[in-house]
C-alpha cells in the first residue's frame, strides 16, 4: 500500500512539473482542441512582456466579470493596476519562460488572452499557449 501511495505521489509531481509550464500549439490546433474563443482581451505584447518581467518563475491569468486579470508569482495583481483578488479566486498558471517563448515565437505586437469553453489560452501570432495548472489548489 505504501508503494502504491508513493507511486501515485511521484506521478502527481511529474504531472505538475509537465503541465506547470504550459504548452505552445499552433493557433489552428488550439481552435480544434479547445473550440471557439468566447471572451478575448487584446493587449500590446510589450505590456505583457513588461508584466512577465515583473514576475518570478510563474504568471497567472483569469477573467473576472469579462475583465482580464494578471497576477505575479505572489498573487499580486499586475493588471488591472490597483485591484486585488481573493485568495480563493482561481487563476491559470504558466511559467514565465513559456510565456516568453510564446511572445518570441509569435512575433506579433498584439497578444490575446482568451477564455474558451473550458480553458484559458494566450495567443500571439500563429501560436497559442494552454495546458496551465490551476491555482488554487496548486500554487507556487
Amino acid at each position: 500500500m505504501k508503494k502504491l501511495l508513493f507511486a501515485f505521489f511521484v506521478i502527481t509531481l511529474m504531472s505538475i512539473n509537465v503541465y506547470s509550464q504550459g504548452k505552445i500549439l499552433s493557433k489552428e490546433e488550439a481552435n480544434k482542441l479547445f473550440g471557439a474563443v468566447l471572451v478575448s482581451k487584446e493587449m500590446p505584447t510589450s505590456t505583457l512582456q513588461s508584466l512577465v518581467n515583473q514576475s518570478t518563475k510563474v504568471i497567472m491569468f483569469n477573467f473576472i466579470n469579462n475583465d482580464g486579470y494578471i497576477l505575479d508569482n505572489n498573487r499580486k495583481v499586475l493588471l488591472p493596476a490597483g485591484f486585488s483578488v481573493s485568495s480563493s479566486e482561481v487563476f491559470h498558471v504558466y511559467s514565465t519562460s513559456i510565456v516568453q517563448e510564446l511572445l518570441d515565437n509569435g512575433g506579433s505586437q498584439v497578444t490575446y488572452i482568451e477564455q474558451r469553453k473550458e480553458v484559458l489560452t494566450i495567443t500571439n501570432g500563429n501560436y497559442t499557449l494552454e495546458y496551465s495548472i490551476i491555482c488554487p489548489p496548486v500554487c507556487f
